[in-house]
């Protein structure tokens, strides 16, 4: 770390990070910001609120994305803005970096010496503090609601455009205010973005009932593969690069299916493993309230939270398969 003080939750209050956030957007002129690889609903929600909210103050910025946003996201306003690039050689007076446990996680578009300051936003459980201001809570929903912190403690009303993102970040980081990461804070802050103009009733037919034909025939070879184990109390499913050619599917459609492993009435975990290549598979996890997947995977280098989580394995999708049975049999049976 370039600077010798930083600024965390475990070393000052949340007012004061919250200040220090608003001091150095106040003084920088030019930001760089960016999530995590392979955009979500939250990394792009909350990327593109703060962006605009931050050329509103006159400042420059160049908000980037190593992948591609979604197709079933390019509705979100302002989302064909993003510069899909996986280098930028400039330098800035600020690098604010989004939902990423580290560094490295948002691409490497930028090294951390072409930033004056980093601020790092994140919600995830396990993380790394490598900003000089950490604002990290792992018990928000979602990074949009922390960048809505942001916002009211510069006292700057989101535009509707840009609660519309915030929204769109909490309410598909939520799974529609269903999964265990919602909070009350979670309501009362998506409460005070609706009397900004979210339309949310739109918005949630864009995000949730609105599938493009790839991505229904991806469900359907998906969860007629689902298998399960330990006496139907880990469901889980295969989604193969055949399956993805088959179906003329990208990574992204599979965004959903795990939601159907948890279903089951009798699981406690649910599990998607998708092959990138042919020996390296990412792997999905969702739990019931009281099961802790991070403990499971510990020895695969994941991270994520409590009850939702994930991890890479390179190996070919068999043993990969094989190796997370493997860890969560003595959790299961």
């Amino acid at each position: 770390m370039k600077n010798k003080k930083v600024l965390t939750l475990q070393n000052s209050s949340k007012q004061k990070v919250l200040n220090a956030i608003s001091a150095i957007i106040k003084e920088s002129r030019t930001f760089f910001v960016a999530g995590h690889t392979k955009p979500d609903g939250d990394a792009l929600g909350s990327g593109l609120a703060l962006s605009s909210m931050l050329r509103r103050m006159g400042k420059k910025v160049t908000h980037c994305s190593i992948d591609p946003v979604p197709s079933d996201m390019m509705f979100i306003p302002q989302a064909n803005k993003i510069k899909i690039t996986n280098k930028v050689k400039d330098t800035f007076d600020c690098a604010i970096i989004l939902e990423s446990i580290n560094f490295d996680r948002m691409g490497d578009i930028i090294s951390p010496e072409q930033a004056k300051k980093i601020i790092n936003i994140d919600h995830h459980l396990a993380h790394n503090n490598f900003g000089d201001v950490n604002y990290i809570v792992p018990t928000s929903s979602s990074v949009s609601e922390l960048v809505y912190d942001v916002f009211k403690n510069l006292k700057i009303a989101p535009t509707k455009q840009e609660a519309e993102n915030l929204y769109i970040g909490i309410v598909t980081d939520t799974g529609r205010f269903q999964q265990l990461n919602t909070t009350a804070n979670s309501h009362l802050v998506t409460a005070e973005l609706l009397n900004y103009g979210v339309n949310s009733n739109n918005l949630c037919k864009k995000l949730f009932s609105t599938l493009e034909l790839p991505k229904i025939k991806l469900y359907g070879l998906a969860l007629s593969n689902i298998k399960t184990a330990f006496n139907n109390k880990f469901i889980y499913t295969k989604i193969t690069k055949e399956m993805f050619d088959k179906t003329g599917s990208s990574y992204t459609d599979t965004d959903g299916i795990i939601n159907y492993c948890i279903a089951v009435p009798t699981a406690v975990v649910g599990c998607i493993l998708k092959q990138e290549t042919p020996n390296t598979v990412k792997v999905s996890f969702r739990s019931i309230e009281k099961f802790n997947i991070l403990d499971a995977i510990k020895g695969f280098d994941g991270g994520g939270h409590k009850n939702a989580a994930g991890c890479t394995i390179h190996a070919d999708m068999d043993t990969a398969e094989k190796q997370i049975l493997k860890a969560f049999a003595k959790k299961l049976k």
